[in-house]
């Protein structure tokens, strides 16, 4: 890393710890004196692969986005740290009368950081926010039919069909002030681009600062409801650090406090490093390259099902992930409750996918596949799979572009290239969700179904799964479901990463999260100290 980026971040850390009440400069004298934690101890620093592309709770695009707006925002059910499991948080109950009526009780007491109180026009005003969005968010409010304030703390929501899934829904959706919104209203956007870099929730922290491609910093609220302990993080200082070499380099040298890229290389420094904690276990995630189905050569899924037998599956878990990962069997995630466990794990074989290809008379042809940057384990992964296609006639360029670009480009099948690399992880705690969002018809050209995969059957099935109450129902839909699209090869499944993390052992509190993509984090948990 360069000296002066380096002094310019750490700069800006000094400037962030002189916003807090009781910042001060330390000497080791005073250092050993004191014995509660200090202002700069409860400043904790991340790196991120990747500026936000939006602070706005129901504009969220990636698992980048979701580092802040976390923080700032909060649901009326909370994801139980951890686990797939519910609780209540904004609602301080909730009763489901009929598979189509949620009924939420409001928690009384809490306030935005403007100030304003939390009351059940606030939450009815944050839902028809979301439904007024084309976004990722869209699909988890899709199938609402009316959200109505039944009394000042009381909301009703009500949806179009039977959905098993949708208190996981309920879950992502961040409630929002809506003075605040309305006083930075421009033509009617609902705010968009004003929250697009502002944040005003009812969340332990708030954005107050950051400068694009360089960081972002977040404060603590000091009104938040659940209150403060006196070793809690004050002050959040994430730097966009885009080469994952740098960012294990600056958490060895303590300049920064917690890494939120995947860690595929230099594991035996941090595990040495009797500073930092390492943690790991499996996830929720599926890394695929999408097949672009309706582009040749992958409207024939002769082409699509002979790549998918050229990949070096032991070769991307051994050398891009240290034997950290699993080799996929379809899509879903072997540990997802919902998982067909009947479907074979994906497997090399070389010269049937050469008798593919002579099958299909498509012969000698070139692709593209397009990353993101700032993901090493996606060029890893690229070039033994570049190798592999050289065998079997196909010329494979990579091409690395920053995430956005994707987004737009993948908005169409004319626009978007042969194949795009996806790290998938689990965004909600429901199989039917995780399924839809990526193949399912009505999202071809939305984030994230970048296959542009259209299967009526498919279709079919998966919504039948949303709709059923019944358990073994339900289980056996998805295991159909799960079939379908290993059949048909709609994307390339590659591997699941273990949840490898690591953090400056100084912080209490972590745990690693199985939903939000992955590298959830929730600041609020986290101790300074001992």
């Amino acid at each position: 890393m360069k000296k002066k980026a380096m002094y310019r971040w750490m700069s800006v850390i000094l400037i962030s710890v002189l916003l807090l009440l009781t910042a001060c400069g330390k000497t080791e004298e005073n250092k050993e004196e004191k014995k509660e934690t200090s202002s700069e101890e409860r400043t904790f620093t991340a790196a991120l692969g990747v500026m936000p592309a939006n602070f706005d709770p129901t504009n969220l695009v990636g698992a980048g986005d979701m580092n802040a707006t976390r923080n700032c925002y909060e649901p009326l059910v909370e994801e139980v740290r951890g686990t797939t499991d519910l609780e209540p948080w904004l609602a301080e109950s909730y009763e489901i009368p009929d598979a189509r009526t949620y009924v939420f009780k409001i928690r009384d007491g809490v306030k935005f950081a403007d100030g304003t109180d939390l009351n059940a026009d606030a939450v009815v005003y944050s839902y028809e926010r979301a439904m007024a969005f084309v976004s990722s968010i869209s699909t988890l409010v899709e199938e609402i039919e009316s959200v109505e304030k039944t009394d000042e703390m009381t909301v009703t929501i009500k949806l179009k069909n039977d959905n098993s899934g949708f208190l996981y829904n309920v879950a992502k959706i961040g409630i929002i002030s809506p003075s605040w919104c309305r006083e930075n209203e421009k033509d009617g956007d609902w705010a968009q681009e004003y929250c697009a870099r502002h944040t005003c929730g009812t969340g332990p922290y708030q954005v107050s600062e950051f400068e694009e491609d360089q960081y972002y910093t977040m404060t603590k609220y000091g009104d938040y409801w659940k209150g403060w302990k006196e070793n809690q993080i004050d002050v959040i200082q994430t730097l966009i650090v885009k080469d994952n070499a740098t960012q294990i380099q600056m958490l060895n040298s303590g300049e920064v406090d917690k890494l939120q890229i995947p860690i595929t290389e230099n594991l035996d420094i941090l595990e040495a490093n009797e500073n930092i904690d390492v943690l790991t276990q499996g996830s929720l995630q599926t890394n695929i390259f999408t097949f672009n189905t309706q582009k040749a050569p992958f409207t024939d899924p002769l082409v699509r099902e002979a790549v998918t037998l050229a990949m070096d599956y032991e070769g991307v878990k051994n050398n891009v992930y240290n034997g950290k990962a699993t080799i996929p069997t379809g899509f879903m995630p072997a540990l997802f409750a919902e998982h067909n466990g009947e479907i074979k794990e994906q497997a090399q074989d070389l010269e049937k996918a050469k008798e593919l290809m002579k099958q299909s008379g498509i012969g000698e042809c070139s692709i593209t596949v397009h990353l993101c940057e700032g993901s090493d384990d996606q060029v890893q992964m690229a070039q033994i799979l570049q190798s592999n296609l050289a065998e079997i006639g196909i010329t494979l360029e990579i091409k690395v572009m920053p995430w956005l670009s994707m987004v737009e480009e993948n908005s169409s099948p004319e626009t978007a290239p042969e194949m795009s690399a996806l790290n998938m992880g689990a965004f909600t705690g429901d199989g039917v969700f995780f399924l839809k969002q990526n193949f399912h018809s009505m999202y071809s050209g939305q984030p994230y179904n970048w296959s542009f995969y259209e299967n009526p059957e498919f279709d079919r099935v998966i919504d039948e799964a949303a709709a059923t109450v019944d358990e073994e129902e339900k289980q056996e839909l998805l295991n159909q479901a799960q079939q379908i699209l290993a059949d048909d090869c709609a994307a390339l499944y590659i591997v699941s990463p273990d949840s490898v993390e690591a953090i400056n052992n100084h912080y209490k509190g972590f745990k690693i999260h199985p939903l939000d993509y992955y590298y959830s984090i929730r600041f609020y948990q986290l101790t300074a100290g001992e």
